[in-house]
């Protein structure tokens, strides 16, 4: 079985000589693997968005394989054909321009004015260590998603670009690197009471110390950010920013519904 759609953005003599690219070492797996079945979606993904994707856009993001480009496109494209699906009208190459120049988010959403940030989480260096250890090993998904997220404000952060953003955390399904529900609250919410001790008795003081990054600097840090959703091929939770700029949040309508309804 062969996936004309991506044989052909890939080129097939390009795929000859390049027999470590990805699609070639999937292509051997059984029928039936995790590996082959993502690939038959992927082909459908692309042909179903062939009218909004840039040609030598998506030949270069497909043919970057060692930097998980590979991975990486296919979450984007599965997003978008999902947004597609359920009546939006969404552009892969919208071109936004800011005081450092011009950038292209992964997904802008027309009629919402919004911008769509994909992102997958791939195994952390300090989880690939620890597997590759065979020992038992401790991480912290919560840190990971919470750099991963980070990464994708500063995109925007202080550049002049004053459309909402989501931002859609994808775990690796090949990978399947460790990223529990509540690491994802923890790295969002997450706040602690603090207390004093007064006169040899504890004492609850009315602030608390915010870890969670919704909260860093009272807010102000992820002020554009409307909110962070996981993503197992569909929705699986939105969790809003109770601290997003009033002016950057996307009002209600068809696509918080679609966030929500989980």
């Amino acid at each position: 079985m062969t996936y004309q759609n991506l044989e052909r953005i890939l080129d097939e003599t390009w795929l000859k000589n390049n027999p470590n690219h990805t699609y070639n070492k999937w292509i051997m797996k059984p029928t039936d693997s995790t590996e082959r079945l993502l690939l038959s979606r992927f082909d459908n993904y692309i042909e179903k968005a062939v009218p909004f994707l840039h040609p030598k856009t998506i030949r270069c993001k497909l043919r970057n394989w060692q930097s998980s480009q590979f991975i990486d496109t296919y979450y984007e494209l599965e997003v978008g054909c999902f947004l597609i699906d359920n009546g939006f009208s969404i552009d892969f190459k919208r071109m936004l321009s800011s005081n450092k120049g011009r950038i292209t988010p992964d997904i802008f959403l027309k009629e919402e004015n919004a911008i769509v940030e994909v992102k997958t989480l791939h195994p952390s260096q300090e989880e690939e260590k620890g597997r590759k250890s065979g020992k038992v090993f401790e991480i912290k998904p919560f840190r990971k998603i919470k750099d991963d997220v980070q990464t994708e404000i500063a995109k925007y952060q202080n550049k002049g670009i004053k459309y909402p953003l989501i931002v859609i955390m994808c775990p690796d399904i090949i990978e399947h690197p460790l990223v529990p529900l509540d690491d994802f609250k923890t790295a969002l919410y997450y706040q602690v009471d603090r207390a004093k001790f007064s006169k040899g008795t504890l004492h609850w003081i009315p602030d608390k110390e915010f870890w969670g990054l919704y909260y860093l600097n009272k807010g102000h840090d992820c002020g554009l950010l409307h909110g962070v959703v996981l993503w197992r091929g569909k929705v699986v939770r939105f969790f809003e920013n109770p601290n997003v700029n009033e002016n950057l949040k996307i009002p209600k309508g068809r696509f918080l519904d679609l966030l929500e309804k989980t």
